[in-house]
């Protein structure tokens, strides 16, 4: 993730744009990804008839490019965002255990 982030911001650089908008553009980029894993859905359950159907990888392929966009938009952010994104995951998947335990007794 570390190289990914310096890779762009040289970009960034050579294209003369600045650290804020840099980072917008890197935000950008995970709701243009969220349109593609959508898009790769409505395929996968041929609700467009004008396309042929699409397949599960592709909408599995789109769901890690809007992961990727995403941690590379964080990882822009801080330098320990690996440290983060355990905790944030940790405390999301205790919350949704938990939830799911108080709507579902006995299960």
């Amino acid at each position: 993730m570390d190289a990914a982030v310096r890779a762009l911001d040289l970009n960034d650089r050579r294209m003369a744009i600045g650290p804020d908008e840099g980072l917008a553009l890197r935000v950008v980029k995970v709701a243009e990804e969220c349109g593609e894993a959508s898009a790769a859905l409505i395929g996968l359950r041929g609700q467009n008839p004008r396309k042929s159907r699409g397949s599960e990888q592709e909408l599995i392929d789109e769901l890690l490019d809007v992961a990727l966009s995403a941690l590379v938009a964080a990882a822009s952010t801080t330098g320990d965002w690996a440290a983060r994104f355990t905790a944030h995951v940790e405390a999301r998947t205790a919350r949704l255990i938990a939830a799911v335990g108080e709507r579902h007794p006995g299960e």
